[in-house]
């Protein structure tokens, strides 16, 4: 478990670099989460089985099918999740960048799930809700306990 109380310094400089745009002028990261990376893969098994493709939609899959690759590749690079002192971010996108974040006080629920695949490799989403949007991190190990620390740094640190 981590200790709340630790130096905001131990947090990596280039961590905090990953969302220096998005963060407020007094808004320290607490702690960023990257998704697991085989389980952020998974869904690329459908366009690995040619099996399943009629002739016609082969020749179209190999002329475009890197694309699907790429696009997992970029999205990956870009993924970031992180909890600060005053909200949750996320950092994605697969061309470009894009920062969604909701603010302690708006958070109305949170839910932790995993399914089939994520119990293979211990992983799971985490889900924001706010009012008229919602946060997930998808994809990330330990779902329970990351949604428990993140719980007791709200409890523990925001008013």
């Amino acid at each position: 478990m981590r200790d709340f109380d630790e130096d905001i310094s131990s947090v990596q400089l280039t961590d905090r670099e990953i969302f220096k745009d998005f963060l407020d002028a007094d808004e320290t990261v607490i702690s960023v989460i990257k998704p697991n990376k085989k389980r952020h893969y998974k869904w690329l098994l459908f366009f690995a089985i040619p099996i399943f493709w009629p002739h016609f939609i082969m020749l179209t899959v190999l002329t475009l099918g890197i694309f699907p690759f790429l696009y997992a590749k970029k999205g990956y690079d870009n993924l970031y999740y992180a909890y600060t002192n005053k909200r949750v971010i996320v950092r994605s996108g697969s061309f470009g960048v894009t920062y969604r974040g909701i603010e302690y006080k708006e958070i109305v629920t949170t839910d932790a799930t995993t399914n089939f695949l994520d119990k293979k490799y211990n992983t799971g989403t985490i889900q924001f809700r706010a009012q008229r949007q919602s946060v997930s991190f998808s994809n990330i190990e330990n779902p329970f306990d990351t949604l428990r620390e993140i719980r007791e740094y709200i409890e523990h640190n925001v008013k």
